[in-house]
């Protein structure tokens, strides 16, 4: 029994420490460009010695990757339960929930899509949303013959580019949007690219 308590104990210590440093990587990021920030700012900031920070990470660059992972995996909960079809046919509720998602936080957002690191990989994300598109939708049945699939490949592509982009600047105060007016705004966009693939077929 008082080796279970110990190990529960361990466990908690353990998920604080990786809490601590990835709070403190967003925290120095807001100080100085990511490439410029070293394993002393972030055992500083998070009150921790470096033995801790070697225990959990190799470089700052691992650290990155855990909290990529985490906004990759918080994202993902808040898309379940969203039909692929539906997405298409009325991506409006993908929209906003997304703009509602990325609202709840939008400076550490900011700032980590602020990092090309981190940017180039929801870039390459983009890849496997299209797969799951193009084999989870009716627009599979479409996709029959190698020049349509490629086509729409290419649609997907454009647009889900476009639609980080868009997030980015928008972020970044680029773009003089809000986030609750994005919804609008893609809907109509995604909305008017399908209808024209489809119809064009």
């Amino acid at each position: 029994m008082e080796e279970k308590k110990r190990t529960k104990a361990e466990y908690r210590s353990s998920l604080r420490s990786k809490r601590l440093i990835r709070e403190a990587l967003i925290s120095m990021m807001r100080e100085k460009p990511f490439e410029k920030i070293t394993i002393t700012d972030i055992v500083r900031t998070a009150d921790i010695n470096r033995g801790t920070f070697y225990a959990h990470f190799r470089d700052i660059s691992e650290v990155l990757d855990s909290v990529k992972e985490l906004a990759f995996s918080d994202l993902k909960e808040t898309f379940d339960g969203l039909s692929p079809d539906l997405l298409l046919a009325n991506p409006r509720p993908f929209f906003e929930s997304l703009s509602s998602f990325v609202s709840k936080d939008r400076e550490y957002y900011r700032l980590i899509l602020s990092v090309d690191n981190f940017r180039s990989s929801i870039m390459d994300y983009r890849f496997r949303i299209m797969d799951y598109l193009l084999e989870s939708t009716a627009i599979h049945h479409y996709a029959s013959d190698a020049k349509l699939r490629t086509r729409i490949s290419g649609m997907f592509d454009f647009l889900i580019a476009g639609i980080m982009n868009i997030y980015i600047d928008v972020l970044n105060e680029v773009l003089p949007m809000t986030l609750e007016e994005l919804p609008d705004l893609l809907t109509r966009m995604v909305g008017s690219a399908v209808r024209d693939l489809l119809e064009a077929r």
